[in-house]
């Protein structure tokens, strides 16, 4: 193969998975605007969309602040695909201050701070099936992380 088949081949790969992601996205944006924010109510959104793809088994650590004095809402919305999706929250010496129903959809939790403080939020999608039995693909869906608070 002459050098530039091979960068035709390369730049065509890496465009395709740029544009996969960028898609997957758009649809995770979507779907949080439409099925997950109004979930917050009474609750104010903070301004922070905090989504990503996720395969069954996944997990992820999100730090973020609360200030004092404000009671607030964390909110994990998951599409139906990838299962009942937990989190627990915890403090900076990583006790576990909250821990979701495991048969919750779309859990949430409410609550007030009295100091200012950094938590850790760790979202948890369980392990499920790992591959349709027919497309031999692993389902993969979006979970959304939100935030509310009340003035």
């Amino acid at each position: 193969m002459s050098l530039l088949n091979k960068i035709a081949t390369i730049s065509l790969v890496i465009l395709v998975s740029t544009l996969f992601s960028v898609d997957a996205q758009a649809q995770c944006k979507g779907f949080t605007k439409k099925h997950c924010l109004p979930t917050l109510n009474p609750f104010i959104h903070n301004g922070q969309l905090t989504s990503a793809q996720f395969n069954p088994g996944d997990s992820a650590d999100v730090e973020m602040t609360f200030n004092a004095g404000k009671e607030y809402r964390i909110l994990v919305c998951s599409q139906d695909m990838i299962g009942k999706v937990q989190f627990k929250v915890l403090d900076k010496t990583r006790k576990v201050l909250y821990k979701s129903d495991e048969n919750t959809v779309n859990p949430f939790w409410d609550f007030k701070v009295a100091n200012t403080q950094q938590l850790i939020v760790q979202i948890i999608v369980p392990k499920g099936e790992e591959k349709n039995s027919i497309t031999r693909l692993t389902p993969s869906g979006c979970v959304s992380l939100l935030v509310g608070f009340k003035k």
